[in-house]
């Protein structure tokens, strides 16, 4: 399954570098990294009166992380998540167990810009020029 999505990347970042997949044991023994940052709340204008939508912005340093952000979503919240810095391969990888918590529990995801994506759970909309 992973080898298709793996064949595509190589084959869209040829010309741009090249890449080097790591085993999935080398890929999961690197030590934790540090902790995702404290959830941030907004208010909501569309939830009803004095109410709140948790928001969490997270910067993940390693594909072991993965689990917390899962945990975040499971429990109703609103992920910014920010992969910028991160591998392709790690990203391919991040994004395809997300996409499947996300479709699982009725949300959506959305890139709002290069590395970024927004990930709702299924009573918050995102509305926009590009939306």
């Amino acid at each position: 399954m992973f080898e298709k999505w793996a064949d595509k990347l190589k084959q869209k970042t040829a010309e741009q570098e090249e890449i080097s997949f790591k085993s999935f044991e080398q890929t999961t023994a690197a030590p934790k990294a540090a902790p995702i940052e404290e959830p941030k709340a907004i208010k909501s204008t569309s939830a009803g009166k004095d109410s709140n939508i948790e928001l969490k912005v997270v910067h993940p340093e390693s594909f072991s992380e993965v689990s917390d952000i899962a945990d975040y979503l499971l429990d109703g919240c609103t992920v910014i998540l920010n992969l910028e810095l991160f591998d392709p391969a790690n990203t391919l990888r991040m994004l395809d167990f997300l996409n499947g918590v996300t479709y699982s529990t009725g949300g959506d995801i959305k890139q709002v810009a290069q590395g970024t994506y927004i990930i709702t759970p299924h009573n918050v909309d995102v509305t926009g020029e590009d939306a």
